[in-house]
């Protein structure tokens, strides 16, 4: 106990060596912040993103608050495998990394860019090949801006886009992967009157059809992520033009561009929109007759990948029960459930039940076995008597009569071998 007493000697000592370390701090941070190679980390940021599969020019680099650089003016331009290019600007982005978590396996790191009219926030902490959490929350965000919405829809889509997805697996695979995903698009709008919408596999969709300017006012939903499984939940919107919703599960899987997608689409123009579009109406009436539900709207079946999708399918009923799960899943062994034993018909009469068996004796003189007559039913309860007057005891109960005995049976012929 004597090592541990602070002596003011000790305590001096202490304090002498924790002024060092903390200006020994101080003065790497500074040598970090002037002597840093920004130009370098400039460089290690554009193979990074060459390596996958974009090409980047950054204007400018400098320092950010804390352990982070700075980067302005972002050139990104795409290089897909097939069609054009897509090429968007980022005002600026900021990348920290949390110095505690260089001293552990699962260095964490943070993205903070200014870009597409909002903010995008950007946090991640991954070991590789071993567990990771990925966090993305974007705020009044310009749908019309956001690369990879067009092309995924094959329609222009605008409004404010609120987002927020927070994933994280213990394995290092998505197919484990747990978390939320929730949305919010105000102001939305899908389609601009110019542009037309072509559909591969559909002899009337796949000439285009110039959709109108279809306002879809707030659509907001979320998806719950448990084990790989991501279920829509309330997706829908509903405006003076129409009514729009979606129901579906996508099964994860690595690589990511591997996941399935099973979900139905309904949707519901209103009669003034399909009045000032009669192209609209005829098609919806030639190709999507097979899809007419009882309600005056139409339903899409939609399934694929996230690489690829299937050519939608009109259809008036959709794959999903009332809970929101499939009825069938693609893939998956339908469930067995053990048979009930058949019921009787009612038209068929239940067999009567057995009557019980019948007593028996055996005789001992001729060693046949004889019925035993069934006993006599009891003697009826003898009639109430008046009320004794009070203080006379009552009178005894008669005394019960004695069964006669009943010499068995003999058969004629037969002496008589009792003696």
């Amino acid at each position: 106990m004597a090592f541990w007493t602070l002596t003011p000697e000790r305590k001096r000592v202490l304090r002498r060596s924790a002024l060092q370390s903390g200006f020994g701090l101080l003065v790497f941070i500074v040598g970090l912040y002037i002597w840093f190679p920004y130009e370098r980390a400039k460089d290690v940021a554009v193979a990074m993103a060459a390596a996958q599969g974009l090409d980047v020019e950054i204007g400018s680099v400098g320092r950010a608050f804390g352990f982070g650089v700075t980067f302005r003016d972002i050139v990104v331009r795409t290089r897909p495998p097939s069609g054009k290019p897509t090429r968007f600007l980022v005002e600026r982005a900021r990348v920290t990394v949390s110095p505690l978590s260089l001293l552990g396996s699962a260095p964490a790191v943070e993205i903070d860019a200014t870009a597409f009219g909002g903010e995008i926030v950007l946090a991640q902490k991954s070991v590789k090949k071993g567990p990771f959490s990925i966090g993305v929350k974007l705020s009044s965000v310009n749908l019309a801006e956001l690369p990879g919405v067009r092309e995924t829809i094959n329609l222009p889509l605008a409004g404010t886009l609120a987002f927020d997805m927070d994933i994280a697996s213990s394995s290092g695979r998505f197919a484990d992967a747990a978390g939320q995903i929730s949305f919010r698009c105000e102001s939305c709008v899908l389609g601009d009157g110019r542009t037309p919408l072509r559909v591969e596999g559909n002899p009337f969709l796949a000439g285009g059809l110039t959709l109108p300017r279809v306002r879809l006012g707030t659509l907001n939903g979320r998806v719950a992520i448990e084990k790989g499984l991501a279920k829509l939940q309330g997706v829908e919107a509903k405006s003076p033009d129409g009514e729009l919703s979606i129901e579906g599960e996508s099964q994860l899987r690595d690589p990511l561009g591997a996941s399935s997608i099973n979900a139905y689409l309904r949707f519901k123009f209103s009669d003034i929109l399909l009045k000032n579009a009669d192209k609209l109406a005829t098609i919806l009436q030639m190709a999507g007759g097979a899809g007419k539900r009882p309600d005056g709207g139409y339903g899409v079946r939609l399934g694929g990948s996230f690489a690829m999708m299937s050519p939608p399918v009109f259809s008036p009923t959709s794959q999903f029960g009332s809970s929101g799960l499939p009825a069938t899943r693609p893939g998956a062994r339908p469930s067995i459930a053990p048979s009930a034993p058949p019921r009787p018909s009612a038209a068929v009469a239940a067999p009567a039940p057995a009557p019980p068996p019948v007593p028996t004796t055996e005789s001992y003189v001729t060693n046949e076995t004889i019925p035993t007559p069934p006993p006599a039913p009891p003697p009826p309860p003898p009639p109430p008597e008046p009320e004794a007057i009070r203080g006379t005891p009552p009178p005894p109960p008669p005394p019960p009569a004695e069964p006669e005995a009943t010499p068995p049976s003999q058969p004629e012929g037969e002496p008589d071998q009792t003696r």
